[in-house]
C-alpha cells in the first residue's frame, strides 16, 4: 500500500523519516510475531527532492507491504489522535491514488527491514567518494635496489611501461566503494570510442605512497598481485533497462597493449602521475573515507631500466638453455615470481648460479627452490646474496670439502627419498596461469595416477597446470565484466598451443574430474621411453581405451579420459578370468545399482593388505573395509564385499563401464578411496536452512552448537577427549598426533586438569597444538555451521543385492523394501557393532532442494534364518533395490559410484514436514553441432567454457542468501529455480550443458545476511543485515576471540642451529622424564653425548628447510609476509580467512600430503627395518637410539623454528619402537 506524505519538514532526510516511522511500525501495535520467521515490518520512504539547498519539497510517499498495515497506521494518526511529528513539524498522511508495483510489494513482504543508520552511513560514503581525480601518466614497473646500495637505502621504481595522457586529455581515477576497488580510466569519453581501465582491489594494496618527483605529483602502489585490466566501449547504446545496460559492458584483458603484454608478467607495481599536487592530497583524503590504508609521504625515485625488454628476456632465455630442466624451472621461478630481475640474474648472480650448477648438476634445483623461498620470506635486512648463502647446503658456511660432502649427501638423500616413496605419490611441478602471470611452484609431493605410474623416472615430463585469477582464486566475473575473450585467448591459447618452460615444450594431456573442479589439468612434454618409444600426449590418450561410444560428446569424452588421471593408490592386479560383468537392477534413468559392483572376501583382504603394506598409517587400523571406490580398466565405481563369492572374484556392472580398455588380460585394481570407518555427519548452512524450513526449531541447532562448542573447549581437559577431537576432525594425522598423545598417556602423562602420575603437558608444544586444533574446529562451526550431529553417520551408499540373488535362483532371500535402509556401525574401539533401527533421515551433500532430505526406516539387524546379502556389512548404508525410483536419485540426484550419504538418527533433527524430492532428470548431453568426432581442441574449448561457467558455488551461495532474505525460505520460487540450476551445474562436467548465471534469480536486496561476514577478509557493516534465521543466531553465538592463539617463533634468517649453551640440563622436560624408565630399560642409558646429538643437525636442517617451504608454498596468499605457522602444518589446518572455501580445502589437502611425506622421510632416516611389518629387535633398538638423539636435539633447540615439530616426529618413532619392543602398551 502507498501512503502519500505532505507537510514534511524541509530539513528532514529520508533517514529521519524512516527512523520516525520505524519507531512506530516496530512498536507493539504493529510488530506481529510470526512463529517461523519473526521479522519487523519492512517499508520504503521516498521524498521528493527540494530546491535551493533544502532536503525535500515537503512531500513524498511511504510504501508498506500490505493494506492492513497502512489502514492501521492511518487509524492511529486520525482516529486515535497520535500525529507524526518530524523536526517539530506535524506530517499529514493520505491514502495513495495508485498501488505500488508488484515487484516492490513482494520485496517488502519477503525481505528484512534494514536499520537506516547503516544505510545512511553507506549513502554518505558514496556521496563523498563521488569524485574523479585527473591522471597524467600510468607507469608499470618494479621496485629495486642497485647492487651497491645498502639494504637500508630506499627502493627505486623502474618504469618498464608507461601510458601517458598528459597531451591528450587526462585520465581519471576514482573509488568504487561497493566493489572495494580503485579504478583508473585511460581514455577520453569525449574523443575516443574505446578506453582501458585499470582496477586495483583494496585488498591487493600492500603499501601506498604519495609524493612529488621534480614537480610531478605521484601515487605509488606496491601491489600483492597485478591489477585487473579491462576494455570499455564508452558510447555504447543504452536501452533504459539498467540490468541489461550494465551487464558485460567491460571486457577483461591480460594486458593493455602488445608492448605492455611483454612486461606485464614480470612488472605489476604501479606509479601514477597525477595532474596537480591537490590531486594527491585529495587522494589521501579519499583513502580515509573508503577505509583504505593511509598513504605515506615518500621520495620514490623513478628510472626506466628496461629489465624486461624483449632483448633482455631473449638474452635470459638463451642463457637458460645450458641448464638441466629442473634447474631451469627454478631459475625461471625466480624471475617470474618477482624475486629477481634480469639484471640480478644475468649480472651479479650469474657466476654463482653457473658454479652451483657445475658443482651439483641437476641437484642444484633443490638449492634454488630453497633460494626462492628465502627470497620470498627475507627480512628487510637480508640481501640477495644473504638468501643465496642460506639456501646452500649447510648454509654455505663451511669449507669447500665439507660443502661438497654435504652436496653428495643431498644426492643420496634425494635418491633414497625417491626410492622409498609410496608408489601412490610422486614429486610434482606446478604451473599456475593467471591473466598476466605464470607462477611456478614445486616440486612437492602429489598423489599419482594410472598414467604417471607407467613412466617411472619420467615424472618431471608431466606437470600440473592451474588456471586462476591473479589472487589465485577461481575466476568470478562481476555483472558488468565479460571474461569470455580473456579465457578464450589466455586459457584456450595455452591449452591448444602449449607453452615453453625451461627449454621444454609442454602440451595438453587430460584432466581428472576432481582437478577440473579446481580448474587444473595435466600437461606433458614428449619424451623417448626405453621400452614404449616416443611418447606424446595423443599417444597416451589413444592407449587408454576405445572411446568411440562417447567421441561425439567432448565433455563426456574428456570425462572418460579423466578416469585414468584420478588420484589413486595401486593395490593388486587380477586376470581376466577373475572378474565378470553382471546386469544392473532397475531401469534407466533411476537404476538401483548405478555404479556399484561386488568383490569376494578374499579379494577384499588382498586389497587391504596391499594398502597397509604401502601406508604406515593404515597398519594400526583394526577394521577391514567392506567397500572400496575403484578404477579398473574402463570401469569406475564402488565394489562391496559379497560373502557368497568364492576365491578371487570381482563382479562389475554395465553402469560402471565408461569405456572399453584395450588390454584386459591382467589389470590393476586402483583404489580411489576405502571405507574402514564411519564418517561423522555435520550440519552445514544448506542443511540447516532446509531443516529449519521443514519444521526443525532454531533452538535445536543452537543447543547442538552449544554442546559442540563446550566439547571443543573442554577437549584439553583430558588426553581421551583431545584424541577424540583430533580423530573426529582428521587433525594432526600427518604427524601421528593422536597416537603420540595416546603413547604419552601410557607413560603416565596427562593434560593440565588431569591427575596424571608422571605430570601434565601444560606449557609444552603439544598444548599449543591442541589450542590450534580447537581454533580450527570452532572456526569451522562459526564460518561454516559445521556442527557434529549425535547418533548420525556419513556412509558410502551401496545397493541391496538381494533381488540379484533372487534372479540367480537363491531361495528365502531377505531384501529391503521401498523406504527402508540398512546401517551397521563399528568404530575401532567398539567391541561389537551397532545396528540402526527406527526412523532416520537420509541426505547427500550438497542439499539444495527442500526434498533433498528424506525420512526412511532403518531395519536394524537382519532376521536370522534367511539369506541376506548385507548381513555382516559394516560402515556402509545399504539402499533398497526395489520401488518406483532409486532412493539415491531422490537425494540430490545421487548414485552409488562413491557418493556419501548422511544418515541422521537424532530425533530432534528429523524434519516434521514432508517435501517431495525433485525429479533430477538430466538435460541431455551436448554434442558437436556438425555431429563430427571430438578432437583434443574440442576438449580444450570445453575446459575454457567450463571455467567460464563453473557456477555451482556461486549458485549455492545465492540460493542460501535468497533463502535468508525471503520469508518463504528455501520454498521461495527463486530458490526452487536455483536448486534446478545447481543440479544442472553439478552435471555440467559430464553433459556439457552450462548454466547462464546472468539469467538466474537475483538477490532480493543488496545487503547480505550477517553470517556471510565469515567469508569476507574486510567486512563492512554497511554491506550486511542482522539475520533472524538460525544461521544468523548460530554465527553470532560463537566468539573466536575467546580462544587466543599462542605466539610462535619466527624463522631465524640464517636457518643454522648449533647446540645452545647449557642453560638447563638436557632431557629435563616433563616428557623426557616420563619416558626415562622406558628408554633406560631398553638402551641402558638416558643422557646422550653432545657429539652424538650434534650429528642430528644435518637431518634437522633438511627438515627445517622443507618445513619453511611448506609454510610459504601452501599459504593462501602470495604476500611475502604471509606464511603458515608451524602449528598449522602439524595440526593440518589453515586459519586464514578465504572467500572461496574450495581453494582453502585444496591448499590444506596439498599441505597435509606434503607434510606427511616430510614426516615419513624423517622417520625412515631414523628407523627403517628391512621388514616393516616384522622388524628385528636390533633394528628397533637402533631406531630407538636414533630417535632419542633427534628428540634430544629438537628439545635443546626448541626456540628455533621447526625444532619443536622435528622433536615431535622423533617422539612418534620413540613411542613406536618402545611399543614394538614390548615396553609400552598404547
Amino acid at each position: 500500500m502507498e501512503i502519500e506524505l505532505a507537510d514534511v519538514a524541509y530539513d528532514a532526510s529520508v533517514w529521519d523519516v524512516k527512523r520516525t516511522f520505524g519507531a512506530i511500525l516496530h512498536g507493539e501495535d504493529f510488530h506481529s510475531i510470526d512463529p517461523k520467521t519473526p521479522r519487523a515490518v519492512n517499508f520504503r520512504v521516498i521524498l521528493n527532492p527540494g530546491a535551493g539547498g533544502v532536503q525535500n519539497n515537503g512531500s513524498g510517499s511511504l510504501i508498506l507491504p500490505s493494506r492492513r498495515i497502512g489502514d492501521r497506521l492511518l487509524r492511529r494518526v486520525y482516529e486515535e489522535g497520535k500525529p507524526i511529528i518530524i523536526n517539530g513539524r506535524k506530517m499529514r498522511l493520505f491514502r495513495g491514488k495508485k498501488a505500488p508495483g508488484r515487484g516492490l510489494r513482494e520485496t517488502l513482504e519477503k525481505t528484512p527491514y534494514l536499520e537506516p543508520d547503516e544505510e545512511e552511513k553507506h549513502e554518505d560514503k558514496l556521496r563523498r567518494l563521488d569524485i574523479g581525480l585527473h591522471v597524467d601518466k600510468v607507469q608499470f614497473g618494479v621496485f629495486y635496489r642497485r647492487p651497491e646500495d645498502p639494504m637500508t637505502a630506499p627502493r627505486i621504481f623502474s618504469n618498464e611501461y608507461e601510458i601517458s595522457h598528459r597531451n591528450k586529455g587526462a585520465g581519471l581515477l576514482w573509488f568504487e566503494y561497493d566493489h572495494k576497488l580503485i579504478r583508473i580510466q585511460l581514455g577520453d569519453r569525449m574523443t575516443e570510442e574505446i578506453g582501458s581501465n585499470v582496477a586495483i582491489h583494496f585488498s591487493n594494496i600492500r603499501k601506498v605512497a604519495i609524493g612529488m618527483d621534480f614537480g610531478n605529483p605521484f601515487v605509488c602502489f606496491d601491489l600483492l598481485t597485478p591489477p585487473m585490466f579491462e576494455r570499455e566501449r564508452f558510447n555504447r547504446t543504452l536501452t533504459g533497462n539498467d540490468w541489461n545496460d550494465h551487464r558485460k559492458f567491460r571486457q577483461r584483458l591480460d594486458s593493455l597493449t602488445p608492448a605492455h603484454a611483454v612486461v606485464a608478467p614480470y612488472a605489476h607495481h604501479m606509479r601514477v602521475i597525477m595532474h596537480t599536487e591537490a590531486d594527491i592530497r585529495k587522494f589521501r583524503e579519499l583513502c580515509e573515507v573508503a577505509e583504505v590504508q593511509r598513504p605515506i609521504w615518500a621520495n620514490v625515485e623513478a628510472f626506466s631500466r628496461g629489465f624486461f625488454s624483449p632483448k633482455q628476456l631473449h638474452k635470459f632465455h638463451c642463457w637458460l638453455r645450458q641448464f638441466d630442466w629442473r634447474v631451469a624451472f627454478q631459475i625461471e621461478a625466480l624471475l617470474r615470481g618477482g624475486f629477481l630481475n634480469t639484471e640480478d640474474i644475468l649480472g651479479s648472480l650469474r657466476p654463482y648460479l653457473e658454479k652451483l650448477y657445475k658443482d651439483m648438476g641437476r641437484r642444484a634445483a633443490t638449492v634454488l627452490r630453497n633460494f626462492c623461498e628465502a627470497l620470498r620470506t627475507r627480512s628487510p635486512k637480508d640481501s640477495v646474496m644473504d638468501c643465496f648463502q642460506r639456501a646452500m647446503p649447510e648454509g654455505g658456511k663451511r669449507n669447500n670439502k665439507a660443502r661438497k660432502l654435504a652436496m653428495m649427501n643431498l644426492d643420496e638423500v634425494e635418491e633414497e627419498a625417491a626410492r622409498d616413496r609410496d608408489m601412490g605419490k610422486f614429486e610434482c611441478h606446478h604451473v599456475t596461469f593467471t591473466p598476466t602471470r605464470v607462477i611456478l611452484e614445486g616440486p612437492y609431493v602429489g598423489v599419482s595416477n594410472r598414467v604417471i605410474r607407467q613412466f617411472v623416472g619420467f615424472e618431471d615430463h608431466f606437470i600440473r597446470v592451474d588456471f586462476r585469477d591473479e589472487d589465485r582464486l577461481q575466476y568470478r566475473w562481476a555483472r558488468e565484466v565479460d571474461g569470455t575473450t580473456l579465457l578464450t585467448e589466455r586459457v584456450g591459447g595455452v591449452l591448444k598451443n602449449g607453452f615453453d618452460l625451461g627449454g621444454r615444450h609442454y602440451e595438453f594431456l587430460a584432466y581428472s574430474s576432481s582437478a577440473l573442479r579446481e580448474h587444473a589439468v595435466w600437461f606433458m612434454n614428449p619424451f623417448e621411453h626405453p621400452t614404449q618409444g616416443y611418447m606424446t600426449a595423443q599417444r597416451i590418450r589413444d592407449s587408454l581405451g576405445d572411446f568411440s561410444n562417447v567421441i561425439r560428446y567432448p565433455s563426456k569424452y574428456a570425462a572418460r579420459l579423466a578416469q585414468a588421471f584420478t588420484a589413486t593408490d595401486p593395490s593388486v592386479s587380477i586376470t581376466r578370468d577373475q572378474w565378470e560383468e553382471m546386469n544392473d537392477l532397475g531401469e534407466e534413468p533411476y537404476l538401483f545399482t548405478d555404479g556399484v559392483g561386488t568383490i569376494s572376501q578374499e579379494l577384499g583382504d588382498m586389497i587391504w593388505e596391499a594398502l597397509c603394506t604401502a601406508k604406515e598409517s593404515l597398519r594400526r587400523v583394526q577394521i577391514t573395509p567392506d567397500a572400496y571406490q575403484i578404477r579398473f580398466l574402463g570401469y569406475k565405481g564402488v565394489v562391496v564385499v559379497d560373502r557368497r563369492l568364492q576365491g578371487i572374484k570381482m563382479r562389475l556392472r554395465p553402469s560402471m563401464n565408461k569405456f572399453e580398455a584395450l588390454d584386459k588380460d591382467v589389470a590393476p585394481i586402483e583404489i580411489a578411496r576405502w571405507f574402514d570407518r564411519p564418517g561423522t555427519t555435520y550440519l552445514n548452512k544448506a542443511l540447516i536452512m532446509i531443516l529449519e524450513d521443514r519444521g526443525v526449531d532454531q533452538k535445536v541447532f543452537l543447543k547442538l552448537q552449544e554442546l559442540a562448542a563446550a566439547k571443543i573447549t573442554t577437549a584439553s581437559d583430558s588426553v581421551e577427549e583431545t584424541v577424540t577431537l583430533l580423530k573426529a576432525h582428521n587433525l594432526g594425522q600427518s604427524f601421528s598426533l593422536p597416537y603420540i598423545l595416546q603413547g604419552l598417556r601410557a607413560v603416565g602423562l596427562g593434560m593440565r586438569p588431569e591427575a596424571a602420575p608422571a605430570g601434565n603437558l601444560n606449557g609444552t608444544f603439544l598444548q599449543s597444538l591442541v589450542i590450534f586444533a580447537q581454533h580450527h574446529v570452532l572456526r569451522d562451526i562459526k564460518h561454516g555451521a559445521r556442527i557434529p550431529i549425535p547418533d548420525s553417520y556419513l556412509l558410502v551408499g551401496v545397493a541391496d543385492e538381494g533381488p540379484a540373488y533372487v534372479q540367480e535362483g537363491v531361495e528365502n532371500v531377505f531384501t529391503l523394501k521401498e523406504g527402508q535402509i540398512y546401517v551397521c556401525i563399528q568404530n575401532e574401539d567398539d567391541e561389537k557393532p551397532t545396528y540402526l533401527k527406527g526412523t532416520v533421515s537420509i541426505s547427500r551433500s550438497p542439499v539444495v532442494h527442500p526434498g533433498d532430505v528424506q525420512r526412511v526406516w532403518a531395519i536394524g539387524e537382519p532376521p536370522a534364518g534367511q539369506e541376506c546379502f548385507f548381513r555382516g556389512l559394516k560402515n556402509v548404508v545399504v539402499l533398497p533395490s526395489v520401488g518406483k525410483r532409486s532412493l539415491a536419485s531422490m537425494l540430490g540426484g545421487g548414485d552409488l559410484d562413491g557418493d556419501l550419504y548422511s544418515v541422521i538418527k537424532y530425533d530432534p533433527l528429523l524434519p516434521t514436514e514432508h517435501k517431495d524430492p525433485a525429479d533430477y532428470t538430466g538435460v541431455g548431453t551436448r554434442s558437436l553441432p556438425d555431429g563430427r568426432e571430438s578432437t583434443v581442441d574440442d576438449i580444450c574449448d570445453f575446459i575454457v567454457e567450463y571455467i567460464n561457467s563453473d557456477l555451482l558455488g556461486l549458485l549455492s551461495d545465492r540460493h542460501l542468501i535468497i533463502a535468508d532474505q525471503s520469508k518463504d525460505g528455501t520454498s521461495d520460487p527463486a530458490c526452487i529455480e536455483l536448486a534446478r540450476l545447481c543440479s544442472q551445474a553439478v552435471d555440467y562436467p559430464k553433459n556439457g550443458v552450462p548454466v547462464d548465471i546472468f539469467d538466474s534469480p537475483r538477490l532480493l536486496i543488496r545487503e547480505k545476511p550477517d553470517w556471510k561476514k565469515a567469508e569476507d577478509s574486510d567486512p563492512r557493516d554497511t554491506d550486511y543485515y542482522f539475520s533472524s534465521r538460525a544461521l544468523g543466531e548460530l554465527f553470532r553465538s560463537i566468539d573466536l576471540n575467546n580462544l587466543k592463539l599462542p605466539t610462535t617463533p619466527a624463522p631465524i634468517p640464517d636457518g643454522g642451529v648449533v647446540l645452545p649453551p647449557q642453560r638447563e640440563q638436557p632431557l629435563s622436560d616433563v616428557i623426557s622424564l616420563a619416558l626415562r624408565p622406558f628408554v633406560e630399560g631398553q638402551l641402558h642409558y638416558f643422557y646422550n653425548a653432545d657429539r652424538n646429538v650434534a650429528e642430528m643437525k644435518a637431518l634437522f636442517l633438511k627438515y627445517e628447510q622443507e618445513l619453511r617451504y611448506i609454510c610459504v608454498t601452501h599459504a593462501l596468499s602470495d604476500a611475502p609476509d604471509i606464511r603458515l605457522r608451524e602449528e598449522e602444518v602439524v595440526v593440518g589446518t589453515i586459519l586464514a580467512v578465504c572467500s572461496q572455501q574450495r581453494w582453502r580445502k585444496d591448499r590444506m589437502h596439498r599441505m597435509r600430503l606434503h607434510s606427511s611425506e616430510l614426516v615419513r622421510d624423517v622417520k625412515r632416516r631414523l628407523y627403517q627395518p628391512a621388514d616393516v611389518l616384522n622388524p628385528e629387535q636390533g633394528e628397533l633398538l637402533y631406531g630407538l637410539s636414533q630417535a632419542w638423539l633427534a628428540w634430544d636435539f629438537g628439545m635443546r633447540n626448541r626456540t628455533v623454528f621447526g625444532a619443536r615439530s622435528f622433536s615431535l616426529v622423533a617422539l612418534g618413532v620413540v613411542l613406536d619402537t618402545l611399543t614394538k619392543l614390548g615396553s609400552l602398551v598404547v
